[in-house]
């Protein structure tokens, strides 16, 4: 049904300052622009990040942790750097929080200007995500690695994803677990929180979706939702792309996209 993760999503104030500030810093490109959002390529990747620009009147609600002291951010970028350009990035006036070093990878988190939390990740060569770089001096940020889903119900949720979104289980590690969305490059990780992490985490959501999955029949897509009793809201049409929500059994919001032709200017 769904053949990969198209899109991460973060909320920024104004949408045009926003996309000049993450080309000029990480030489995104601007894949498409709309009337309140722009999709930014992170090198080659194929998930995008999409800045979304708040509703005039409306404050701006940054995407925070998922779990802060757990260090986990709703999704991370994966970099071959393994300094995870900490000193370049404060010498940018980045904030960002101490590198953690396990046997698979070293992250961390940076905050961009809008106070959105986004993960930094370098991927050892003992890890099952490890990607060789493409040339001598790799782009600062390579791709889009994983988007982080809190959970209550480790085994629960790994059913419901698989069982009614088609998601396929590819590492359980215990307190979590990695889930592939079609062939998508970029893994869904599951983390095991408490009832009262998880809540609050859902809280500063505020029913917002921060990735959406992509399929080439969003209609046929929507009415397989349906039947298998899935929350999903009607389909609309934004800046000639259609979409929807569904909610999962914990309520975590997930956006539907319709797949369409993106050109990288």
């Amino acid at each position: 049904m769904f053949e990969r993760i198209d899109r991460v999503m973060i909320p920024v104030p104004d949408v045009q300052q926003a996309a000049k500030w993450y080309v000029e810093e990480f030489e995104y490109r601007i894949a498409r622009q709309g009337g309140r959002e722009i999709d930014l390529q992170v090198h080659q990747g194929e998930t995008m990040l999409t800045l979304l620009q708040t509703e005039q009147g409306q404050p701006s609600q940054p995407l925070l942790h998922l779990h802060e002291s757990g260090h986990v951010p709703c999704f991370n970028f994966y970099t071959h750097w393994e300094d995870l350009h900490r000193e370049w990035l404060v010498s940018r006036q980045v904030r960002i929080t101490d590198k953690m070093v396990t046997p698979y990878m070293n992250v961390c988190e940076m905050t961009d200007p809008y106070g959105n939390v986004i993960g930094i990740c370098h991927e050892k060569s003992s890890s099952l995500y490890y990607t060789p770089p493409e040339g001598p001096v790799p782009p600062m940020f390579h791709r889009v690695l994983a988007v982080f889903l809190p959970v209550r119900d480790l085994a629960a949720s790994i059913e419901w994803y698989c069982e009614c979104l088609g998601f396929t289980l590819h590492n359980h590690w215990g307190q979590g677990a990695d889930l592939r969305v079609g062939n998508g490059e970029t893994i869904v990780t599951m983390i095991v929180m408490g009832e009262e992490v998880c809540d609050q985490a859902l809280r500063d959501l505020q029913g917002r979706a921060y990735y959406s999955l992509q399929t080439p029949r969003i209609h046929e897509a929507y009415r397989q939702l349906v039947d298998r009793g899935v929350v999903a809201d009607p389909c609309r049409e934004l800046d000639g792309v259609c979409r929807f929500q569904v909610r999962s059994p914990e309520g975590l919001v997930i956006q539907i996209t319709e797949e369409e032709l993106v050109r990288v200017e």
